[in-house]
């Protein structure tokens, strides 16, 4: 008796060892490994951030439509925590700990407790469980409800009659958990086809204890229905509400217009990712990295097959399911060996590895009677491919520049440099995202950077520069794109070099300069401005004559346009202006090509400069580049300019004295002849 009390609190401190040091690979540098904010997990905090200002939704239609249970917690971890990257992927962590403890409980309920801490050894230790721990994405989320759904749909099943009102307790957590990992993520759909395929197994192979049993069955299904209702209406209400669906179906409207080639190549591929390649994408795995390396794979498989034998037993048949339906979203769907699709397989897949090296064990032991071989042979099993993981994804993998592009690293490495260094004057930083359609690399700053950063100025070098009033000397940050160098206006670029110098120093993920004043710029602007005719369009032709600068809402002042000229086919000018107050409100310019201010012979909506951040005084100049429709006939066009809210599509009034107020006006004209 003392030394069965013994090993149970042995097993304790085993179990608690590699829960520690699973949680110490999910949370240590979290906010630098990934090294910075994927697009996705800022578009989350974008959801997450309609929670927190108070909206209810049950279905974002954002991004392909989103399942709304995880940006909720994440809106609850931003909420205690602070807005910062780190409080945007613990829910994550927290999540992917629940996992590994459910699975423990599923494996050693089902196979022993051996198989559960071997489980939970490898489970913790893993390359796949450790990155979807660690991004602030719901993918990861729904492994946790997945895996207490198959836990409390065998205590269901396994409970004898006499137990009867705690099995029917345990169908309803059952239905609980696989309501919520359908609210998670589009993977979780598969739970329900598990829980209707282990129901028809039963009924079909165990008919005498289903028909004692199925109560429990039917609660658990009521539960389910009652709670995954209200999302399907939400759903049903949105136009878009199964936009991701339309965009993964391909094999599938293949296969019904009888081709099955897609869906069998995609059906390998899937389970080819387990031991031969994984996903050939660097995003969420090391590129080509199957799911088991060569010291694990045969024990994998070994697991896998040991169970396919016995596949007449609930608790296989159940364990099957949970693997092929969990694999099934990558084997219809593109991409290939989708290590996302395949997600709800993740704890499943581990179970078998576990399986197949507590037989080893046991061979070793029992059998062959030498433990301290099969204790070493455990310990290699375990120590080696979990370095080798460790090693994988926070050197190999997290280094590696398709990662440092695809996760915003070089967004990260400015907001350490501008923590670290405090540059005295204003702060500007060039990157690619910083409109209000794609605000990814000031969202990312944002939340790398603790406290205010709203004095930070952003545009993008692409199609615009800012210049502060006078607060110099002023440093500009340059993200890095190590796959794909960020793109720059040749004129402005010129136009800032003139007067700004490169630091000294040499940084692997952004480049900085340092601008002691902008004389070329005012110099430019000046000679600029002797060139800009204004007219008003023809419906405000009863307003008193616009001169220079022309006054928008009180918020920004146009300085001057330059000529516009036809490049290839669209006509190019610039435009220069002053901002007047610090207000965040987005603003985006659009331009028509019109001849007599009502026919639009090209269009462009568009601003390169973040509103947020700017301060009374900065000057800024826009590139507009208006395509240019080929069927627009010779002739004499105009300009025109104005300034709306994207949020609202409220246009900004032009003041002209006190005389009236227009809402465009033209900035240049042109001779468009026969091209």
């Amino acid at each position: 008796m003392q030394q069965i009390a013994k090993s149970k609190l042995n097993e304790k401190l085993l179990l608690a060892g590699l829960l520690l040091l699973a949680f110490g690979l999910r949370v240590v540098v979290l906010d630098e490994a990934p090294p910075g904010l994927r697009y996705d997990e800022l578009q989350n905090y974008l959801m997450a951030g309609r929670v927190l200002a108070g909206e209810r939704p049950l279905y974002f239609a954002e991004s392909w439509g989103h399942e709304p249970l995880y940006h909720y917690l994440q809106a609850g971890s931003l909420a205690l925590l602070g807005e910062s990257d780190w409080s945007l992927r613990l829910p994550s962590v927290v999540l992917g700990m629940i996992e590994l403890a459910a699975t423990w409980l599923v494996a050693q309920k089902l196979l022993g407790r051996r198989v559960g801490l071997l489980t939970t050894a490898f489970l913790a230790v893993s390359f796949w469980a450790i990155l979807y721990s660690r991004v602030g994405l719901r993918v990861g989320a729904v492994t946790a409800f997945a895996t207490l759904m198959i836990y409390f749909l065998w205590r269901s099943w396994e409970r004898p009659s006499t137990e009867k009102w705690f099995g029917l307790v345990d169908g309803a957590l059952a239905g609980l958990f696989l309501a919520a990992g359908v609210y998670t993520y589009l993977a979780g759909r598969v739970l329900p086809a598990i829980f209707v395929g282990f129901v028809l197994f039963t009924a079909v192979f165990h008919w005498q204890q289903f028909k004692t049993r199925w109560p429990r069955f039917v609660v658990l299904a009521v539960v389910a229905a009652l709670l995954i209702w209200p999302l399907w209406q939400a759903i049903a209400a949105i136009p878009v509400g199964e936009q991701r669906l339309e965009l993964l179906n391909q094999a599938i409207v293949a296969l019904r217009q009888g081709n099955p080639l897609p869906v069998l190549d995609l059906t390998v591929r899937a389970l080819g990712m387990y031991v031969i390649q994984g996903e050939q994408d660097w995003l969420y795995n090391e590129y080509g990295r199957p799911i088991f390396d060569v010291l694990t794979v045969f024990f994998f498989l070994g697991g896998l097959l040991w169970v396919a034998r016995r596949w007449r037993q609930p608790q296989f048949a159940l364990l099957l399911l949970w693997f092929f339906g969990g694999t099934g979203p990558s084997m219809i769907a593109p991409p290939a060996a989708s290590v996302t699709h395949s997600i709800v397989a993740q704890p499943v897949a581990t179970i078998f590895l576990g399986l197949g090296v507590a037989h080893m064990w046991h061979w070793m032991v029992v059998e062959e009677r030498r433990p301290r071989l099969g204790t070493a042979l455990i310990a290699l099993l375990f120590i080696v491919p979990g370095v080798l993981a460790g090693l994988a994804f926070f050197q190999s993998w997290n280094q590696q520049p398709e990662v440092k592009e695809l996760y915003q690293g070089g967004i990260t490495a400015v907001a350490d440099a501008v923590q670290t260094n405090s540059p005295d004057g204003a702060v500007l930083v060039g990157g690619p995202y910083v409109s209000y359609w794609q605000p990814w690399n000031a969202v990312a700053f944002d939340l790398a950077t603790p406290g205010d950063s709203t004095a930070v100025r952003w545009f993008n070098p692409a199609g615009a520069w800012v210049w502060p009033a006078d607060t110099f000397p002023a440093t500009y940050y340059f993200p890095e794109a190590p796959l794909g160098p960020q793109q720059v206006d040749p004129e402005l670029q010129q136009l800032f070099v003139a007067d700004a110098g490169e630091s000294e120093q040499v940084f692997a993920d952004y480049r900085s300069f340092l601008l002691q004043d902008a004389a070329q710029f005012e110099a430019r602007l000046a000679a600029v401005v002797g060139e800009t005719a204004v007219a008003w369009p023809p419906d405000f032709v009863h307003l008193p004559a616009p001169q220079l600068p022309i006054n928008f809402d009180n918020r920004l002042h146009l300085l001057a346009a330059s000529q516009p000229e036809v490049v290839g086919e669209a006509v190019r000018f610039v435009t220069y202006w002053r901002v007047d107050v610090a207000d965040p409100t987005p603003l985006v310019a659009f331009v028509h090509l019109t001849s007599d201010g009502v026919d639009i012979w090209g269009q462009q909506d568009w601003l390169d400069v973040r509103m947020a951040g700017l301060q009374p005084g900065d000057r800024f100049a826009q590139v507009h580049t208006v395509p240019l429709d080929p069927t627009a006939p010779p002739g004499v066009y105009q300009l025109q300019l104005g300034l709306y809210r994207p949020d609202t599509g409220q246009r900004l009034p032009l003041f002209s004295g006190g005389a009236g107020v227009a809402d465009r006006i033209w900035v240049g004209q042109l001779m468009v002849g026969n091209r």
